[in-house]
């Protein structure tokens, strides 16, 4: 008897992610519901892909337009990334341009090459732990985002995205929502009008500047990178994800 076809399909390649199934299905819907289906969406930390990255480009497979392009900074995770891609979503790797480096080198280059008049549907940010990362990702990205355009950002409850959510939600030009269904925190936003007031403008930089002047903020800034690595080694285990992470 000779074996039909479907004896020779492989299974689906599973890779690991970080968001949980809510968070997988309001990124997801964010593609497939828009009212002016996305065309250029941009990634911030793809981690192995099996996250954001992996369900971004199926929704846009799925709307039959669209491309993504990821920014991953840790080399040994972006060649493994980019191996893992092609093997759990073949029918839409056509759709992924993976970019190499820190967001903060990247994006300016990327801005460039798609031209003053190419705008951004849809942003995701999930980078490092550094703050201030998510507040100087969004200001590269703010003006180039479209009037009703996306954006997310992951760790929103926790250091990484603590100065992000309160300094968007003082810009009148966004309304801003945190998705609290797991210990990460999803912040999601729409682009409202094409600037803020300045009034906002102007309390918005306040906390930002109150923030960065916050003790342990002044501490990771002013002492060496090995000078801090030592003191949260010194740490008890809870304290140094608290202080590290926000945990």
């Amino acid at each position: 008897m000779i074996p039909s076809s479907e004896t020779f399909l492989m299974p689906p390649v599973e890779i690991a992610g970080q968001l949980n199934s809510e968070e997988r299905r309001i990124i997801t819907a964010a593609i497939l519901d828009a009212p002016k289906k996305p065309e250029v969406v941009l990634e911030v930390g793809t981690w192995l892909g099996g996250g954001s990255t992996l369900h971004f480009l199926r929704a846009l497979e799925k709307n039959g337009t669209g491309r993504l392009w990821g920014i991953e900074a840790d080399r040994s995770i972006y060649n493994q990334m980019i191996e893992n891609i092609p093997a759990a979503a073949p029918e839409a790797i056509q759709r992924f341009m993976p970019l190499f480096g820190f967001s903060s080198q990247v994006i300016p280059g990327w801005l460039k090459e798609l031209g003053p008049e190419e705008q951004v549907d849809l942003v995701f940010l999930d980078g490092g732990d550094n703050p201030f990362e998510q507040i100087q990702e969004f200001m590269l990205l703010a003006d180039r985002i479209r009037i009703g355009g996306q954006l997310f950002a992951h760790d929103a409850k926790l250091r990484k995205g603590k100065w992000l959510l309160p300094y968007l939600s003082l810009l009148d030009n966004w309304k801003v929502e945190l998705h609290d269904i797991s210990t990460e925190g999803l912040l999601s936003a729409n682009k409202l009008a094409a600037k803020p007031s300045p009034q906002s403008s102007r309390a918005a930089r306040l906390k930002l500047r109150s923030m960065r002047l916050q003790p342990i903020e002044l501490i990771g800034r002013l002492l060496p990178s090995p000078v801090c690595d030592a003191l949260l080694m010194m740490m008890p285990a809870r304290f140094r994800s608290r202080v590290s992470q926000g945990r």
